[in-house]
C-alpha cells in the first residue's frame, strides 16, 4: 500500500519520471564523460606519436631546452630521457613533492609505449623517439578537449526536454483519461453523458473506456428490469393479498343477501333490520382494504385542511367498535376537547383505523386498548397503548417494512401505510413496548 501522499497516479508517475530523469542524467553525464576521456587520451597518445616523429624527422636535440620548447606549446609536461639516464630522471622525478604520483605513471607508460597510463590524479604517455632516447608526455588525468563540457550539457538539455516531453504525453495520454474515469465511475449509475474521451482510441485506454460505457448500459438495463421485476412482484402480492382480505366480507355479504332472498315477506324487515348492518360494516371494511391498496399503489399528497384530529379518532373508535367488541377488547378513550391539525382528513383517519385495528388483532382473547391525545410544543400526539404481548425486537426494527407481518394471515400492510400517511403530512409514527407490557404507537402531526 502507498502512503497517503503518493495515492494519486499522476503523483506515482511523476516521481517515477522524476527518478528516471536523475538516474537517465546520471548515466548519461558518466557515459558521454568516460566517451570524452577516451577520446581524449586517444588523442593524447596520437599527439604523443606524433610530436615523436616531428622530432625525428627535425632531428631535434634530446635535451631539456627542448622539452620545455615543447611543453610550451602543447600546454602539458613534456620530458626528452635519453634511456642512459632513465633511471636517475625517474628518481629525481619522484623526489618532487607536489606530484608524488608522477614518476609511478611515468613507469607505467614508458613501459607500455603508446598507451595512455593513468594513475594518481595523472595520466602518462611515452612513445620512443629513437634506439637512445624516449618521449614522455604528463598532464592532469580528465582533461578533455575544448568544447567537450559544451556538448556535454547540450546534450543534457536535449535528454531533460524529451524527458519533459515524455510526460507530458504520459499526462495527457494516460494520467487524464483515467483521472475523467476515476471521477464519472463512482457514479456510474447516475451517468446520463453519453460519451466517454479516450473511447474512440485503439489502444487499453480505449478498451477500458468502452467497457465502462458497456458496464454503464447493461447496468441500467438490469435496473430497468429489475424494476419491473419488482413491480410485478409487489403486484401479485397486492393482488394475493387483497383477494384474501376482500374474500371473507364479501362471503358475509353475499350470505346475508341470499338469507334475504329466502326470507318470507311478512318476516322480511326483521331479517333486514338484521343483516344489513352486517353487511354495511362488510361493504365498509372492503371500502377500507380498496383504499389502503389504492395508496399503496397510487399515493398522492395529501390534501391539507383544519381538522380536529380528537374528532378523528373518535369516529374510527366507533367505527372499530364492533370489531372490538366481537374481540373482547374495551376501547378507552381519553382526548383532550379540541386537537386541532391542518390534515387530509381522509387519508389520516385511514392511519388511526389501521393503528386502532393492528391494536384489536394484537389482542384476539380481549384486553384494553388506552386512547391518550394531547397538544405540545412539537405539535399534536395521540398514544394508542394496548395490553396484548406487544412488539418483538425484530417487528420493533421492521414495523414500517411492507408486507412484513408477524400475525397468522397477516400482510403487513397496516402500519406501514400508516407510517407513510403521517410522514406525508410531515409528522411521524413511533412504536414502542410500554414497561408495564403492552404495545403504544405514537402518532405525532405537527401544528399547522
Amino acid at each position: 500500500m502507498f502512503p497517503p501522499v503518493f495515492s494519486s497516479l499522476k503523483v506515482r508517475i511523476g516521481l517515477a519520471l522524476l527518478l528516471f530523469v536523475g538516474a537517465g542524467s546520471l548515466a548519461l553525464v558518466g557515459w558521454m564523460r568516460s566517451s570524452a576521456e577516451s577520446e581524449a587520451r586517444r588523442v593524447f597518445a596520437a599527439l604523443a606519436t606524433a610530436n615523436a616523429e616531428f622530432i625525428r624527422t627535425q632531428r631535434l636535440p634530446v635535451s631539456d631546452r627542448t622539452s620545455e620548447a615543447l611543453g610550451h606549446v602543447l600546454g602539458v609536461e613534456v620530458e626528452l630521457w635519453g634511456r642512459a639516464g632513465r633511471e636517475g630522471r625517474l628518481r629525481a622525478l619522484a623526489m618532487e613533492g607536489a606530484r608524488p604520483d608522477a614518476a609511478g605513471v611515468a613507469v607505467e607508460a614508458l613501459q607500455t609505449p603508446g598507451r595512455v597510463r593513468v594513475k594518481g590524479g595523472l595520466e602518462a604517455v611515452a612513445v620512443p623517439v629513437s634506439e637512445e632516447a624516449d618521449l614522455l608526455m604528463i598532464r592532469p588525468a580528465g582533461t578533455l578537449a575544448e568544447g567537450e563540457g559544451r556538448s556535454m550539457w547540450w546534450v543534457l538539455g536535449a535528454f531533460w526536454v524529451l524527458s519533459l516531453g515524455l510526460g507530458v504525453v504520459l499526462a495527457r495520454g494516460v494520467v487524464a483519461p483515467l483521472q475523467q474515469l476515476a471521477e464519472r465511475l463512482p457514479r456510474i449509475g447516475e451517468d446520463s453523458e453519453s460519451d466517454l474521451p479516450g473511447a474512440e482510441r485503439s489502444d487499453e485506454i480505449g478498451q477500458l473506456a468502452r467497457a465502462y460505457l458497456r458496464t454503464r448500459a447493461q447496468l441500467a438495463e438490469e435496473r430497468a428490469g429489475r424494476a419491473r421485476a419488482e413491480r410485478l412482484a409487489v403486484l401479485g402480492r397486492m393482488a394475493t393479498g387483497l383477494a384474501h382480505e376482500i374474500h371473507n366480507p364479501l362471503a358475509a355479504i353475499r350470505m346475508h343477501a341470499q338469507l334475504l332472498q329466502d326470507t318470507a315477506p311478512e318476516a322480511l324487515p326483521g331479517a333486514a333490520a338484521e343483516s344489513l348492518p352486517v353487511m354495511l360494516g362488510e361493504g365498509a371494511r372492503i371500502e377500507g382494504l380498496v383504499n389502503q391498496w389504492m395508496f399503496l399503489a397510487r399515493p398522492e399528497p395529501p390534501r391539507r385542511v383544519g381538522s380536529d384530529l380528537g374528532a378523528l379518532v373518535a369516529v374510527q373508535v366507533r367505527v372499530h367498535q364492533a370489531a372490538a367488541r366481537h374481540a373482547g377488547v374495551e376501547i378507552e378513550l381519553s382526548l383532550p376537547g379540541e386537537l386541532p391539525v391542518c390534515v387530509d382528513g381522509r387519508r389520516l383517519s385511514q392511519a388511526v383505523g389501521n393503528v386502532i385495528l393492528n391494536a384489536i388483532q394484537a389482542m384476539p382473547a380481549g384486553g384494553r386498548l388506552r386512547i391518550e391525545g394531547a397538544s405540545g410544543a412539537q405539535g399534536v400526539e395521540v398514544r394508542f397503548c394496548d395490553n396484548g404481548p406487544g412488539f418483538s425486537a425484530i417487528a420493533l426494527e421492521r414495523h414500517t417494512e411492507l408486507f412484513f407481518s408477524e400475525k397468522e394471515g397477516g400482510m403487513g400492510i397496516g402500519l406501514s401505510v400508516a407510517s407513510e400517511i403521517v410522514r406525508a403530512h410531515g409528522g411521524s409514527l413511533g412504536v414502542a413496548n410500554a414497561a408495564s407490557g403492552g404495545a403504544c404507537v405514537t402518532l405525532q402531526i405537527p401544528h399547522p
